[in-house]
């Protein structure tokens, strides 16, 4: 994860964000708030210059503007205060005369709305009037009315803050608020860094941690479907991701157990049925030699032998029980060598050779390529060849025929296992390799069987990395095909879908 992704890092260009945009508010705002009051201290203190400076000259004679006299105040009021500029308006707020030169206003009339209600008195301060040498501005004023015989013949209308006032002031104020403005945001970096390397370091460490105990804990624990790799962002992002890896594998596992759970229940009960028939038969048998008196020597030999079949089946689905068990186990390892396949395949057909011909069934291998080697564990590839050979010969009638076939492929073996028996219906065919599960069967050994045999041999390829295919058709026959890899590479290429005809 780069620096810039960090939690730690974004918070902290987030504060430094938020004070200098503080920092910058408060420059702004404090400038305003001075501004008014310094307007609102101007105007209050100057309120009533226009009326002391009206009172000193009659500045309306006749109805027309006296020149001379309005100079003449203008002048002394401008030698106190330079920043004032007098303006004599008619009654309609006309601009009639100032002493400001020609060329220098940009307005003609002035409102009097301001006027007047300065002249009433019950205003808020400060009240911003029209300022004749500004096209569309205002500034403070002081203004009087102009009255003779009682009658209202115009105003003397004093712009407080004159233009070349504010010339003056605007160039103070600059070197004031650019250093002001420069201190404060230079605090505001300094304090929003700090406060971001002390703060957010504290607040994200237990953050941190746990991140890198998840992806610890991602990287020990990937399976098949999870994230590969880190998703790019900074921890939140990664514990998110992570959250959802979790949940989707979770998710997983519960379905697993679920499934596994369902086929516990139906093993148990396919078990059951299946330990509990030889075992009442055999109980039969023992029951019947202990309280029957006048069995003969015949019969008791018949009981017996009755007895040790049942007895031999029991041990035989129990030792399957325990197989499987221990296949299941994590305890499990494989112990691979190289060997050479044929010789492995030929000894477990000679030993079902003498089962097959009582059951008038014709087993047979046919080997490819007799030299030919394979990487496995040589007792648990046996044990799926004994399990295959013999489900063959149990679901194949009399006088048909059981084929082992090795074929040699460039990186494989290929073993076929096939028959010309009864075939496995369409509905049965997704379920052969569930535990227990027994589908119908018409052939003279299917009591034989207790349905954990080809899940042996499932559970066993899987630990191999290995594939098994089915192809079957009723009463045609079924093949089992597989491949084990050569000891040339690890690779083991895709089972073509290359169905025999009937044996």
């Amino acid at each position: 994860m780069h620096l810039f992704d960090t939690l730690y890092v974004k918070l902290s260009a987030i504060l430094l964000g938020l004070f200098l945009l503080i920092g910058a508010a408060q420059v702004t705002l404090s400038r305003h708030f001075a501004d008014r009051y310094h307007l609102e201290l101007t105007q209050r203190l100057n309120a009533r210059v226009a009326a002391y400076v009206a009172g000193e000259a009659t500045l309306i004679e006749h109805g027309r503007a006296n020149d001379a006299a309005l100079k003449a105040v203008a002048h002394a009021a401008m030698t106190i205060n330079p920043s004032l500029e007098v303006y004599l308006l008619d009654r309609d707020g006309r601009i009639l005369t100032h002493d400001l030169g020609d060329g220098a206003l940009h307005r003609d009339r002035v409102d009097l709305g301001p006027v007047r209600n300065f002249l009433v008195g019950d205003v808020s301060l400060p009240l911003i009037g029209d300022d004749p040498r500004t096209p569309d501005g205002g500034n403070i004023f002081s203004a009087a009315a102009i009255r003779q015989n009682g009658h209202l013949e115009g105003y003397l209308y004093i712009v407080l803050s004159g233009h070349q006032y504010d010339r003056s002031a605007h160039a103070a104020e600059v070197g004031d608020t650019g250093r002001l403005a420069v201190v404060t945001l230079v605090g505001c970096l300094v304090f929003g860094l700090a406060s971001a390397l002390l703060i957010f370091a504290h607040l994200s460490r237990r953050l941190r941690r746990l991140t890198s105990a998840v992806n610890a804990f991602q990287d020990e624990s990937h399976t098949e479907g999870s994230a590969n790799g880190r998703v790019p962002g900074d921890e939140i992002t990664q514990l998110d991701a992570a959250f959802g890896d979790m949940r989707a594998r979770i998710g997983r596992q519960v379905a697993q157990i679920r499934r596994i759970d369902v086929q516990r229940r139906e093993l148990l009960g396919h078990v059951s049925h299946d330990l509990r028939t030889p075992l009442t038969a055999l109980l039969g048998h023992v029951d019947a030699l202990l309280l029957d008196t006048t069995v003969n020597d015949t019969q008791r030999r018949e009981h017996l032998l009755t007895a040790r079949k049942h007895a031999i089946r029991l041990n035989g689905l129990i030792g399957e029980l325990f197989e499987l068990a221990r296949l299941d186990s994590d305890a499990v390892e494989l112990h691979t060598e190289v060997l050479p396949l044929a010789e492995l395949a030929s000894d477990i057909v000679q030993e079902f050779r003498l089962r097959a011909e009582r059951a008038r069934v014709h087993l047979m291998l046919e080997v490819g390529d007799p030299d030919s080697r394979i990487d496995a564990d040589p007792a648990l590839i046996a044990r799926v060849l004994e399990n295959l050979i013999d489900n063959a010969v149990r679901h194949t009638p009399s006088n048909g025929a059981v084929r082992v076939r090795l074929d040699t492929l460039d990186r494989a073996i290929r073993v076929s296992v096939i028959d010309n028996g009864s075939g496995i219906a369409p509905a049965d065919l997704p379920h052969i390799f569930d535990r227990g599960y027994q589908g119908a069967s018409n052939t003279r050994s299917a009591t034989q069987a207790s349905g954990l045999g080809l899940a042996i041999v499932r559970r066993i390829l899987d630990l191999h990395q290995v594939q098994i295919e089915v192809h079957s058709q009723p009463g045609a026959g079924t093949r089992f095909v597989f491949d084990l890899a050569r000891p040339a590479t690890g690779s083991r290429p895709a089972i073509a879908d290359d169905r025999p005809s009937a044996a």
